[in-house]
């Protein structure tokens, strides 16, 4: 997916959340938006949204000397998460239609977005409710039950802190069908991005194979990528990719992705083909399948 003039309100947005969270002074805040503007010009349309997002970023924390502005909010989230895990993991364990369902909290952790919003602020059960009623805008499940009986081995591509906690909840159905599910955490601090310290955090080193995937690009830049990690993505039977950044980054390619994701903003909505707001579960459109 390609950048467009739109994006570019939210790289200031962006680098601003990352001043809020690191100082309370409103001339380093400036000085941050001010720095940042000056790579704007500069950022061509042909990226990703999330590379450009990504210089951004690395800009805001050069200039407020810090490498992870957002870690006592990913910290919290964590342990928010980790709270909610047994109710739903009960979601699941008490569906007629595991899968579905494991997919559905899965999306729930993603439109819930954990590293901006607080216990308090959302009504979790709500959420969860409206999604398990009234379903995605595009729900290709089904498809991924036929897939997954063909399969062998999945890529799981986390996006937030916090968030990873809903996307266990998926990880073990596969593995109840059989499933090697390997996951994949970013090799550095970008936004409020799951990294190996997350994974560790809510236990996921305890349940699969968690793998770097040596880049601190947000999304998945495979141009960034480590071999290992391009290894696991080109061998994997099917790689599910959870999150914005990640759709903004693969849906260019040709690998057997099942994206799981909020449009939000107007722009992904379009190309997915809805409207932002949209939340789906649904396959790769350039596979050619």
């Amino acid at each position: 997916m390609r950048a467009t003039t739109t994006c570019i309100p939210c790289y200031l947005k962006q680098a601003l959340s990352a001043a809020l969270e690191v100082t309370d002074a409103p001339e380093t805040q400036r000085r941050v938006l001010n720095e940042v503007a000056k790579l704007l010009p500069g950022l061509p349309l042909e990226n990703t949204p999330a590379e450009n997002s990504t210089y951004v970023l690395w800009r805001a924390q050069e200039v407020l000397n810090c490498h992870d502005p957002f870690a006592a909010k990913k910290h919290h989230y964590n342990e928010l998460a980790l709270s909610m895990y047994p109710d739903l993991k009960a979601l699941v364990q008490g569906s007629a239609t595991p899968l579905q369902t494991a997919v559905k909290v899965a999306a729930a952790g993603n439109i819930i977005d954990l590293g901006i919003m607080d216990k308090g602020d959302v009504d979790l059960n709500a959420i969860l409710d409206e999604v398990l009623t009234q379903g995605l805008a595009v729900d290709e499940t089904e498809l991924l039950e036929e897939k997954l009986g063909t399969a062998s081995q999945v890529l799981y591509l986390v996006d937030n802190a916090g968030e990873i906690v809903f996307d266990r909840v998926l990880i073990e159905e596969l593995q109840t069908r059989g499933l090697t599910v390997v996951v994949a955490v970013k090799g550095a601090a970008i936004l409020n991005d799951a990294t190996m310290e997350d994974a560790l955090a809510v236990g996921m080193d305890r349940m699969c194979r968690v793998l770097s995937n040596g880049s601190s690009m947000i999304g998945t830049d495979l141009k960034t990528c480590s071999s290992e990690f391009l290894q696991e993505f080109r061998s994997a039977d099917l790689i599910t990719s959870k999150g914005q950044a990640n759709f903004e980054t693969l849906n260019e390619t040709s690998a057997p992705i099942f994206f799981v994701l909020k449009a939000k903003c107007p722009e992904v909505g379009r190309e997915l083909g809805g409207a932002m707001g949209d939340v789906v579960a649904m396959f790769n459109r350039t596979t050619g399948e």
